[in-house]
C-alpha cells in the first residue's frame, strides 16, 4: 500500500512521529543544494521504501488475520452442524458444501470403497481427479492427509481405524496449490466429516437392527401362536396347560388332540432357547397334530413313531434334539397311555409320587428305537403332571436350583387343586423361589386329571 509526496498514508496507518520526520525530510532536500540535496532524498526515499513496505506486511498480516477469523467461524459453523442427528445425503452435501468453501477448494470428492459418492463444486475434471485419487490410494491407501499432483490436491482417510474404506479429495486450480497452512483446516474438516460419517452409519446398523428385531418379534409371536390355548372341550377330564417361554419366544410346546372318547396330549422341549428353537417347535406341533389326526388305532407307540419320521431327518441335519412327552387318555375309564422320550419331569400324583422315567432318547439322537409304554388309571385323586426342565432348574440369585425333590413336593401338596389352580400354584411357587432371577430356560406344565364327581 503506497503513501503520497506528504507522507500521507492510504489503508494502513503510519504513526505520526514517523510522518513528522518524513515531512522534515522532505522540507530538507527542498532547502538543501547539491550533493546535500541528494543525499537528503536518498534518505527520505529510503524511509518511505521502509514504511511502504511495512505497510504492505502488516495489510498482509491483517487480511490473513482476517482470513484465519473467517475459516474459524466457518469452521464454527461446520462444528454446529448436528452431527449425531445427521444420517441423510442431505446434510452430508451440507457439510461438503461447507468444506468446498472453508478450504477454498474448487472440487470436493467422496469415495466410499473405492467408488464415487459424492462430488461437490464444479465437475470439471472429475474423470482425471478420480484416476488420480485411484492412483493415490494404490499406493498410500492409509496416509490420514497427502498432498498431490504439485499440490493442487489433497486426499485424505476419513476413518482410519474403521472398517469402512472412504476418503475425502479436495482439489485447487494449479494456480492456487495447498499449502503446509491448509493441513491443520483439513484435518478439522476430515474429523467433522469422519464423525458426521460415523453417525450416518451407526444410524443406518441400529435402523437395520431395529427393522431384524421387529422381524423376530413377528417371527416370535407367530410361532407362540400355534401352540393352543385352551384345551379341547373333553367329557370327564380336568387339563390346563401353561408355558412361558425364556425370551420372546421358545421352543417348550404342548399339543392337544381329540378322537372319540379320547384326549390325546404332548408336552415337548426344543434343544436351545429363541427364535431358533421356536421354528423347530413349530414344526413340532404341526407333527403331532398330524399324527393324533391321521393315527389308524388308538396305538400312542404308533403315534409317537409317526412324529419321529416326521421330525428325525430334520432333527438330525440341524443337530438338535427334542424331548417328548406324548400320551392318550380314555375318558371314560381313566387309562392312560404315555410313551416319554428323554423328557423330565413327568409324575403321576396319588397316594403316592410316582416318576415316569423315559424310555427312549429324545428325538434326533437315535431313529426307530420302540418305545416302552407306561399305563395307569388316573384315579379321582390322581394327577399326571408334565413339566419341562425351565421349572426345576429355575435358580435363585444365589444360584440354587429349585430341583426335582421340591418340584415333587410341590406337585403332590397341589393335587387337591383343580388343574388351572394346580399350573398357577406351581408357577407362582417357582417365581417366588427366583426371586427376580433371570429364568434359566423356557418352563411348561400340563396337568391331567379326571372330573372330581359331587357327593
Amino acid at each position: 500500500m503506497r503513501t503520497d509526496e506528504t507522507g500521507a498514508r492510504a489503508g494502513v496507518g503510519v504513526p505520526d512521529s514517523l510522518a513528522s520526520a518524513l515531512d522534515v525530510l522532505a522540507s530538507a532536500a527542498a532547502r538543501a543544494d547539491g550533493e546535500e540535496r541528494d543525499r537528503v532524498a536518498l534518505a527520505e526515499r529510503v524511509v518511505r521504501d521502509a514504511v511502504a513496505e511495512l505497510q504492505a506486511t502488516q495489510l498482509a498480516l491483517t487480511e490473513a488475520l482476517i482470513a484465519s477469523q473467517d475459516r474459524q467461524l466457518a469452521v464454527e459453523a461446520l462444528a454446529r452442524i448436528n452431527l449425531r442427528g445427521a444420517a441423510s445425503d442431505d446434510t452430508l452435501a451440507l457439510l461438503l458444501d461447507r468444506a468446498l468453501s472453508i478450504t477454498d477448494s474448487r472440487q470436493v470428492v467422496l469415495f466410499e470403497r473405492g467408488e464415487v459418492a459424492l462430488v461437490r463444486g464444479d465437475h470439471a475434471d472429475l474423470d482425471a481427479h478420480v484416476r488420480l485419487v485411484e492412483d493415490v490410494l494404490r499406493s498410500a491407501a492409509d496416509d490420514a492427509v497427502r498432498a498431490v499432483a504439485a499440490d493442487t490436491a489433497v486426499v485424505a482417510v476419513l476413518d482410519p481405524e474403521g472398517e469402512d474404506d472412504q476418503h475425502i479429495a479436495f482439489f485447487r486450480s494449479s494456480d492456487r496449490p495447498f499449502s503446509t497452512s491448509d493441513v491443520p483446516l483439513i484435518e478439522a474438516i476430515v474429523s467433522a466429516i469422519g464423525i458426521m460419517l460415523a453417525f450416518r452409519e451407526l444410524h443406518r446398523h441400529e435402523f437395520e437392527s431395529a427393522a431384524v428385531e421387529r422381524e423376530h418379534q413377528l417371527a416370535s409371536i407367530l410361532a407362540q401362536s400355534v401352540i393352543s390355548t385352551e384345551p379341547p372341550p373333553s367329557t370327564g377330564v380336568d387339563v390346563a396347560a401353561r408355558t412361558v417361554p425364556a425370551a420372546l419366544t421358545g421352543g417348550d410346546f404342548y399339543v392337544f388332540g381329540r378322537s372319540t372318547g379320547s384326549l390325546w396330549f404332548a408336552v415337548g422341549d426344543v434343544a436351545g432357547k429363541g427364535l431358533p428353537a421356536a421354528m423347530l417347535m413349530t414344526r413340532a406341533v404341526a407333527a403331532c397334530r398330524i399324527a393324533f389326526l391321521t393315527r389308524p388305532d388308538d396305538s400312542v407307540v404308533d403315534v409317537f413313531q409317526r412324529i419321529e419320521d416326521e421330525l428325525f431327518d430334520h432333527l438330525d441335519d440341524v443337530g438338535v434334539f427334542i424331548t417328548l412327552a406324548v400320551g392318550v387318555l380314555q375318558e371314560d375309564t381313566g387309562e392312560v397311555s404315555l410313551v416319554n422320550a428323554g423328557h423330565s419331569p413327568v409324575l403321576r400324583i396319588g397316594a403316592d409320587a410316582e416318576t415316569v422315567k423315559a424310555s427312549v432318547p429324545p428325538l434326533g439322537i437315535v431313529r426307530g428305537r420302540v418305545p416302552r409304554v407306561w399305563s395307569t388309571v388316573l384315579g379321582p385323586d390322581d394327577v399326571l403332571v408334565i413339566g419341562s426342565d425351565g421349572l426345576v432348574e429355575q435358580t435363585d440369585p444365589d444360584g440354587e436350583q429349585f430341583g426335582y425333590e421340591l418340584f415333587a413336593d410341590l406337585c403332590a401338596s397341589a393335587d387337591r387343586r383343580d388343574s388351572a389352580d394346580f399350573v398357577s400354584t406351581v408357577f407362582d411357587a417357582v417365581q417366588d423361589f427366583a426371586r427376580g432371577a433371570a429364568p434359566s430356560d423356557d418352563a411348561t406344565l400340563m396337568v391331567v386329571r379326571r372330573e372330581r364327581t359331587s357327593a
